[in-house]
Order: structure tokens, then sequence, then C-alpha cells
């Protein structure tokens, strides 16, 4: 009975080892995760102030190119001028060239506007950037150190677990059945010392006549308050 027990400890702490080993390892996957999750955003983020960009772009030459045109009407307007007869029809292409160069204006504080626009979607692109540069940067020195550690972990990660299972081969099928259980309902903690007649995995007091039989190491006990597995540590 004392070689299970102290099997069962063995295979307690081996797989609360396992346990910290994935968790640290699951840590590490999602600070490589992170990285790639702030690449992508801030990637998004610079294609969507490309698009817009573009788009602007566009717009702009698109006025230009209507802004062109009229000043072209404008010049053959006012080339007629001279060759105009009567009062009526000069104070009317007078008046059509005024509309024209009005509007003319207008489409050039149009363009104005667009360039403006570019010129800060173009200074919010260079911080964009600026930081996916810092973010692959450190991706990249950080990514390394990670997946060294991975490399690490998981040689440590598969000589625990062969070792684990070379111990639980030793338990019988319905004890280890039991402490599987234990272990996952309890996290991580399926045996528990007892000492001065209390189980102190929860604190609670034993009957007398359990502790007694605990610390003869007759038979497997478990504590009638939380049911991990008992055990006593061996007095000097």
């Amino acid at each position: 009975m004392r070689n299970k027990m102290n099997l069962l400890r063995d295979l307690q702490e081996i797989d609360q080892e396992i346990s910290s080993i994935e968790a640290t390892r699951k840590n590490y996957l999602d600070e490589l995760d992170t990285f790639a999750a702030d690449a992508t955003r801030v990637q998004t983020m610079l294609d969507q102030l490309n698009d817009e960009v573009a788009q602007l772009q566009q717009a702009e030459a698109e006025l230009q190119q209507g802004l062109l045109k009229e000043q072209d009407n404008v010049v053959r307007v006012e080339a007629r001028l001279p060759e105009i007869q009567t009062q009526k029809e000069y104070v009317a292409v007078l008046k059509e060239i005024d509309v024209a160069k009005k509007s003319n204006k207008d489409v050039e504080e149009q363009m104005q506007a667009k360039q403006q626009e570019v010129s800060t979607l173009e200074g919010d692109l260079q911080e964009k950037e600026a930081e996916l540069a810092a973010i692959q940067e450190k991706s990249e020195v950080r990514g390394t150190e990670l997946k060294q550690s991975l490399d690490e972990s998981e040689k440590v990660l598969l000589k625990r677990t062969k070792t684990r299972e070379s111990v639980a081969a030793e338990l019988p099928i319905s004890l280890l059945r039991k402490y599987h259980t234990l272990f996952k309902r309890r996290g991580g903690l399926a045996l528990a010392l007892a000492r001065n007649g209390a189980c102190l995995g929860c604190h609670m007091q034993l009957p007398p006549q359990q502790y007694n039989k605990l610390l003869r190491v007759a038979e497997i006990q478990t504590c009638p308050h939380c049911n991990r597995i008992l055990y006593v540590e061996a007095e000097n």
C-alpha cells in the first residue's frame, strides 16, 4: 500500500509539472498569436488608408481634368470678346466668363481640400507603417526566443510524459481512474497531505479513527469532505 501511495504522489508531481509546462507553452503560443494579430490589425488599417488615398487621388485627378477643360472654355470664350458686336451679347459673354471662373475657383478649392486630406492620410500611413515595422521587428526577435523555448519545453514534455506512462503503468486501473477524476475536479490536487488530524487539501478535521488508519498506511483513504486521496509523511 505504501508503494501505491508513493507512486500516486510521484504521478501527481509529474502531472503538475506537465500541466505547468503545457500552460507555459500555451502562453508562448498566445504571445506569438498576439504578434500576428497585431500585425494583421495594423496591415488592415494600412490597406484601408491606401484605398482612401487612392480614391482621393482619383477624385483629385478627375477634378483636375474638369478644371483644365473649363479653363480651356474660358480661354475660348474670352477669345470671342473682340468679335462681339452688340452690348447685350458682350454682357452675356462676360457673365458667362464670370460664372465659369467662379466655378473653376470652387473646383480649385475642392482640389486643395482633397490634397489636404491626402496629406493627412499620408501622415497616418507613415505612422502605421512605423508601427507595423516595430511590431514585425519585435515579433522577429521575441518570436525566435519563443520558438526556442517551445522547442526546449517540448523535449522536456515528451520526457516527462514517458516517465508518467511508466509510473501510471504500475498502478491499478481502478485507482488510476479515481486519481484522474480527482486531478481534474480538484485543480491538479488529487492527493492531499494529512497532518495533525486534518486534511491540508480542504483544512477540515478528519475523524480520529480514520487518521489513525492513515498513520498505519493500511489502505487507501479519502477525505470525507473533499474526497481527495489522503497520505501522511513519515515521521523522522
